[in-house]
C-alpha cells in the first residue's frame, strides 16, 4: 500500500474518533447540570423529612434558589448539546 492510502485512512479513523468525544463545553455543561440535580435531589430530601416548620421554610427558600440554577444550568447543557457534532450513522 501506498503511504498516501495508509495516510488517508489513519486521517479518516482519527476523526471518527474526534466525532465520538464529547467537546470540552459539553463535558463541562454535564457535569455542572449533575452536580446540581444532585443537591437538588438532596435538599428535597432534607425538605420532605423535615418537620420544623422554620427550617421547612428555610430549606423552601433554598430549593427555590437551587431551581433556578438547575434552569441556568440545563439551558446551557441543552446549548452545548446542540453543539455537539452529530455521526448521521447514530440517528
Amino acid at each position: 500500500m501506498k503511504a498516501s492510502v495508509i495516510q488517508r485512512i489513519i486521517n479518516e479513523e482519527l476523526q471518527r474518533l474526534n466525532e465520538m468525544r464529547m467537546t470540552k463545553g459539553f463535558r463541562k455543561a454535564t457535569e455542572n447540570y449533575q452536580e446540581l440535580m444532585v443537591k437538588q435531589q438532596n435538599l428535597k430530601k432534607k425538605f420532605v423529612n423535615e418537620k420544623n416548620p422554620k427550617k421547612r421554610e428555610k430549606l423552601k427558600k433554598e430549593l427555590i434558589a437551587l431551581h433556578k440554577k438547575v434552569q441556568k444550568a440545563e439551558d446551557v447543557f441543552n446549548r452545548a448539546l446542540m453543539g455537539e457534532p452529530i455521526d448521521p450513522t447514530e440517528i
